[in-house]
């Protein structure tokens, strides 16, 4: 996971779905890392990676999504 790299972080899985589904319709791999504390899932967040190479793209899609 060395060429992988964070586009989005949120403590909500059903948000990190969400942005997941849409990388994945604009055909960008995403690998969701879940930082949460397994006794208490509330603590801790999800971090969405992609591989380096779709970095950029992936943040415009991101930026795009959360400004709507």
């Amino acid at each position: 996971m060395d060429t992988w790299k964070v586009v989005f972080t949120t403590a909500s899985p059903h948000e990190a779905e969400l942005v997941r589904g849409m990388l994945e319709a604009h055909d960008i791999q995403v690998v969701i890392m879940d930082q949460r504390i397994s006794s208490y899932p509330q603590v801790g967040e999800l971090h969405l990676h992609v591989p380096q190479d779709d970095v950029v793209r992936a943040l415009y899609l991101v930026r795009k999504h959360r400004d709507t």
